[in-house]
């Protein structure tokens, strides 16, 4: 982030901008949550799809950035496939899926970062961070339309909330479920590639830093509804904003013999806020009905 001049108005500039951009990966991966979840498909995927992105788009991008984020919406793409094969074909718990599928990425991309990339790092040219950010904000009221006005959606929708409504009207569960965790897949990626070509314009392991469960968290806070998601992205979004520019202003806060400006405390202000937020909207947010649930197709 670019200190800000001084004065209030270029401060608040300053805020407002940065929670656009640090909301960008959470709104794109908290779309992908959303379709995935309303077709009845629970995803903790999202963080290693979010970090497969990242490493595939650096690797490819280093050739193009168009290139590098075509890689990354494909491995998303795949990641996203697998996912929906584990859970809808071999029936194996959502949770499991998700998390075994996290840490493969985490593993896979930090081995073979150390063997791709130099010593030193790779440096890309990457792509211009508005991009993603004009992506991210048409993409909420896209989906929005997308679920509540078309067939795709609204097959989709059936599929999370009454497959076996939905199978009686010759609806197919199975292709519906995999359309949508394949999307989420890709979404998630993009929302990597964005970390790696457009924001540190380099790869680092766990650069991700559990923005995939932070984006999950919007999708709960927002309650499974594409622009409520948004919002709670960029509620997450504004506390990654303000930690950031708090410690680039050296504001200095001491109450009860804390020093609440130490970059240690400040740095964990996202993650306390999504606990806070998720715990506001305990037993007042209702899944997808048939969400988790393993029914034949």
């Amino acid at each position: 982030m670019i200190s800000p001049p001084e004065g209030n108005h270029f401060w608040l500039s300053a805020i407002f901008w940065a929670t656009l951009y640090s909301a960008t990966p959470l709104i794109l991966a908290a779309m992908g949550g959303v379709l995935c979840e309303r077709s009845g498909v629970v995803n903790i995927a999202l963080e290693g799809m979010i970090i497969s992105g990242a490493f595939i788009g650096a690797w490819a991008g280093a050739v193009n950035g168009f290139i590098g984020l075509s890689a990354a919406i494909t491995i998303g793409l795949l990641l996203g496939i697998f996912h929906a094969f584990l859970t809808q074909k071999t029936r194996m718990d959502h949770v499991v899926s998700g998390l075994g599928i996290n840490l493969l990425a985490a593993g896979a991309t930090h081995f073979l970062a150390l063997r791709v990339f130099p010593v030193q790092g790779v440096k890309l040219i990457g792509l211009p961070p508005a991009l993603f950010l004009g992506i991210a904000l048409i993409l909420p009221p896209f989906i929005y339309v997308l679920l509540k006005y078309t067939k795709f959606g609204l097959q989709l929708r059936a599929a999370g909330e009454n497959p076996e409504s939905a199978r009686m009207a010759g609806i197919s569960i199975l292709r519906s479920r995999f359309a949508a965790v394949a999307l989420s897949g890709a979404f998630a990626a993009m929302a990597g590639a964005y970390l790696s070509l457009a924001d540190a314009r380099t790869f680092t392991s766990n650069m991700s830093a559990g923005k995939g469960y932070i984006a999950l968290a919007a999708v709960i806070f927002g309650k499974w509804n594409p622009l409520g998601a948004m919002l709670g992205a960029l509620f997450f979004g504004f506390f990654y904003a303000l930690q950031t520019q708090l410690q680039i202003s050296a504001v200095h806060l001491v109450w009860l013999g804390i020093e609440w400006n130490s970059p240690a405390i400040l740095d964990s202000l996202p993650y306390l806020m999504t606990l806070a937020a998720l715990v506001s909207v305990v037993g007042r947010a209702v899944p997808p009905a048939a969400l988790g649930l393993d029914l034949e197709n």
